[in-house]
């Protein structure tokens, strides 16, 4: 279930971006963004709190640190952020990743979670279907459809018109839960199913693993690994503007050039770090270049979410500050190396491109 989110939210964010239907950019750096009027097209925002009271006429997708959404959106809502309430409308589908989500307003399609602490409230309606992982989920809404997931501990009292699949480690099925098709749920054991609760067959299977557990792990390490990369990535634009520019520029340039002397360059450090620990001597030099080659693979990913950032808007004919640019092109380049069987290579060419171009950059220098 995690993976099937994962390429909805890639998959939806990607169409949004590079439709060139958006024509309106709402952006603040680490403050405030309030909409409380009407907006007549998609909104793209980075904020640290966002309130959207107002009426959103397109798309919304946001990256912040608070968001709260208690107006009307009548297209699709794409979030990532720390915490995350909804309250309002939202005309198609909802897709969240977050670290607390509170939901109590109504989606008339489907509901798509990463999130950490989730409480879907009694006022809630989901038209399509619900699919989430969560660590801890309190399922006490309505679902039109269908309901699947897996989350560490799950209380449902809610209502499900269609069938319901769960996976937890920790489930409890309240009296006036409702699934009006089949159940079928994994766990550690059996659980008490008060009567007249299911309307269709039930199934157990016995959990044999602790994947829910590592669901949510997976989960809050891609949203620390985000805000991770772009702390570093705001910071070094801040110290060496041009030279990010510069390094995010040449992505495009000649990029099989670049990814090869990226792989030779990485197959040559982890090989001296490795002879070097092979003697008494060298092995502090070693672990030495074993560790700052670990900590270049993981930051200069920086610099191809620059690019794609700089990329998307050039396709919707914007003109945007760099560190808008950094944020978005962050967040579609981990979702979409979140997605199985591709996005190893992704996340292989985002790395080693950059690292190729760095060490012509340092070389030109020398």
């Amino acid at each position: 279930m995690k993976s099937r989110s994962a390429v909805f939210m890639a998959a939806l964010l990607l169409i949004l971006i590079l439709s060139g239907t958006a024509s309106a950019l709402t952006a603040r750096n680490g403050g405030t963004v309030v909409i409380d009027d009407v907006i007549e097209d998609d909104v793209y925002i980075a904020g640290g709190n966002v309130l959207i009271s107002g009426t959103v006429v397109g798309d919304v997708v946001i990256a912040g640190g608070r968001v709260e959404v208690s107006g009307n959106i009548t297209e699709d809502l794409t979030v990532a952020a720390g915490e995350v309430v909804i309250t309002g409308s939202v005309g198609d589908d909802i897709r969240v990743a977050a670290g607390n989500l509170t939901f109590n307003g109504d989606v008339e399609s489907d509901l798509a979670l990463f999130t950490g602490d989730t409480v879907i409230g009694r006022e809630a309606l989901v038209g399509g279907v619900l699919a989430f992982s969560a660590g801890q989920m309190e399922m006490l809404g309505n679902v039109t459809w269908d309901l699947a997931g897996s989350s560490g501990t799950m209380v449902f009292g809610g209502h499900v018109g269609g069938d319901a699949e769960i996976q937890s480690g920790n489930l409890a099925v309240l009296p006036d839960a409702r699934i009006e098709g089949d159940l079928r749920y994994t766990a550690p054991e059996r659980i008490e199913i008060p009567d007249g609760t299911v309307g269709g067959e039930v199934y157990y299977n016995m959990m044999a693993d602790r994947s829910g557990e590592v669901g949510i792990i997976v989960v809050l390490w891609w949203i620390f690994s985000y805000l991770a990369l772009v702390v570093i990535g705001l910071v070094a634009l801040a110290v060496w503007p041009d030279r990010m520019q510069r390094l995010a520029r040449r992505t495009s340039e000649n990029p099989g050039k670049a990814f090869l002397a990226g792989l030779m360059i990485v197959i040559a450090a982890f090989a001296i770090s490795l002879l070097l620990m092979l003697t008494i001597i060298g092995i502090p030099f070693g672990l030495i270049i074993l560790i700052l080659t670990i900590i270049l693979l993981y930051v200069v990913r920086i610099i191809t979410g620059l690019w794609l950032g700089k990329w998307m808007f050039a396709k919707m004919g914007k003109m945007q500050r760099p560190w808008v640019e950094l944020v978005f092109g962050l967040f579609v380049l981990l979702l979409v190396s979140a997605i199985p069987v591709i996005g190893w290579l992704v996340n292989l060419v985002a790395t080693l491109i950059p690292v190729g171009n760095l060490a012509e950059e340092i070389r030109r220098r020398l």
